[in-house]
């Protein structure tokens, strides 16, 4: 549950680093594509500017050649200005009108000019209709937004005024803008033309230009619409959070892959250190164990010595019967020290564990035997229950001698000064396992020091090192099963194994 709590948070950091990445990446890259838009923007405006202040300049030279021939032409309507007038509506379809106004007694006469059925009269108009000009070569303007036009006077001479109409939306004709720009034209605010529109986007920008003419004085203002798809092209933004994720992925595989490897470093020095605790467990048991490992050889080497003297006095009596029973004997007294001392050298030497179905009876018997000299000597009671219908259990033989031999002697040494002192060994099945019970009438263990007693080096002897019961946890855990440690009138120790062939 914790590795996989662990993997969760690497994992959602691991996505944070990526969406932060991603997103400051999105949003620089938005940065440069705003900017290369404004920058866009700013050119295209700069090439409307030029092209149109050309032709503000052709509708300057259209007037000072029309007055030129205005004022040549003292009697209207004139076939010169018709001839003129009608070259530049042909050449120049953005000038509509081309007209003159002569001015009687308030009243104006009007001619038009141009067209294609000649130069043509008509009605008059009052003079508060037209703009006021007093000095001769003055111009002036006058927008005309309901026709997107606007009208260019100019007084050609006392009581003559030349007017050209020029329609806004043609001046602007061949600089139709692209589907995200907008051009619109304005004179004294007032709207002439509006090429394009701009639609909701997530940006928007505009650049203004006010026109040097000195007598067309428009206001030219151009914007552009940034739409998603402009602003984070796919192109460059799948790249840019593929590249990411990957970048993030092989970080967090290298970190992964660093921490696995100390985690297997630690592993490593930890089984080291527990191999070396069992060993010097191992060693410092073994002046515990000398006793009874003396106890266990003394029996089959007395039992030789009876058997030798029997063979020689049936030698001499020649008894070949005797004889052949007294060496039988003595073969099974020395398999029996060669076993006691194969295992004393596996223990010793830290073998590595050899599973076996082993009857519990005879296992724990045999490991008895290791200290019922030491429990004599101390006089101490022990109570065994070991059934001898017990079932066989996979076990390693050694060290699960070695678990016994730490728990009773560990009783033994709990029981010291102790009146009426027992040690109680029970063995039972339970469920789909066995049952091992240690228990003394002691002390107990310390409330305070039950749950740390089989921590490594935490002992509760004066001379203990603290290596026998962690030792032993560990040992019984090898074989699959668990030890554990309680107060029930004294100390008690359950050792829990399971049923079955070893695996």
């Amino acid at each position: 549950m914790h590795s996989f709590l662990n993997q969760r948070t690497h994992l959602a950091k691991a996505v944070l680093a990526w969406v932060t990445a991603s997103s400051l990446s999105i949003l620089a890259l938005t940065a440069v594509e705003y900017r290369s838009g404004r920058q866009e923007l700013l050119d295209r405006a700069g090439a409307t500017e030029t092209l149109l202040a050309e032709k503000l300049a052709q509708h300057d030279a259209h007037l000072s050649a029309l007055g030129a021939i205005v004022r040549m032409s003292p009697e209207e309507p004139s076939p010169s200005i018709q001839g003129l007038s009608q070259n530049i509506l042909v050449r120049y379809p953005r000038i509509v009108e081309i007209a003159t106004f002569r001015l009687d007694e308030g009243a104006a006469r009007i001619f038009r000019y141009g067209h294609a059925g000649g130069a043509r009269e008509e009605g008059g108009r009052t003079l508060d209709d037209l703009p006021k000009l007093s000095n001769v070569g003055e111009i002036t303007t006058h927008a005309l937004p309901g026709i997107h036009a606007y009208d260019l006077f100019k007084l050609v001479e006392p009581g003559r005024i030349l007017r050209l109409r020029i329609d806004a939306n043609a001046l602007l004709a061949g600089e139709e803008p692209p589907q995200n720009y907008s051009t619109r034209l304005t004179l004294n605010d007032e709207t002439l033309a509006l090429h394009g529109a701009i639609d909701a986007g997530l940006l928007s920008t505009t650049t203004g230009i006010v026109m040097t003419s000195h007598t067309q004085p428009l206001q030219l203002e151009i914007g552009r619409n940034f739409g998603i798809i402009e602003l984070v092209p796919l192109r460059l933004a799948i790249p840019l959070i593929v590249g990411w994720a990957a970048v993030i992925w092989l970080s967090v595989s290298y970190l992964q892959t660093q921490a696995e490897r100390r985690g297997h470093e630690t592993r490593a020095a930890l089984l080291k250190q527990e191999a070396t605790l069992a060993h010097a467990g191992r060693v410092n048991a073994l002046g515990e164990m000398a006793s009874g490992i003396a106890h266990e050889l003394a029996q089959p080497v007395a039992a030789m010595l009876s058997q030798s003297q029997a063979a020689r006095r049936a030698l001499a009596m020649g008894r070949q019967d005797i004889l052949e029973k007294a060496l039988e004997a003595n073969i099974r007294e020395a398999k029996r020290a060669g076993d006691i001392l194969g295992r004393m050298r596996a223990y010793i030497s830290g073998a590595p564990a050899d599973i076996k179905m082993v009857p519990l009876h005879e296992a724990i018997i045999e490991a008895m035997r290791l200290v019922e000299a030491d429990i004599d000597a101390r006089a101490i009671t022990l109570n065994m229950n070991v059934p001898s219908d017990l079932p066989a259990v996979p076990i390693d033989v050694v060290s699960f001698q070695q678990v016994i031999h730490n728990l009773v002697r560990n009783a033994a040494d709990a029981l010291g000064g102790r009146p009426s002192p027992r040690i109680t060994l029970e063995a039972r099945c339970e469920g789909d396992g066995v049952a091992i019970i240690v228990a003394d009438n002691g002390p107990g263990v310390e409330t305070g020091s039950l749950h740390r007693i089989f921590d490594p080096f935490f002992t509760t002897k004066a001379d203990g090192l603290g290596l026998g019961l962690p030792l032993s946890s560990r040992l019984i855990e090898r074989m699959d099963g668990s030890l554990e440690a309680r107060n029930d009138g004294g100390a008690s120790f359950i050792i829990r194994l399971p049923l079955g062939e070893p695996t």
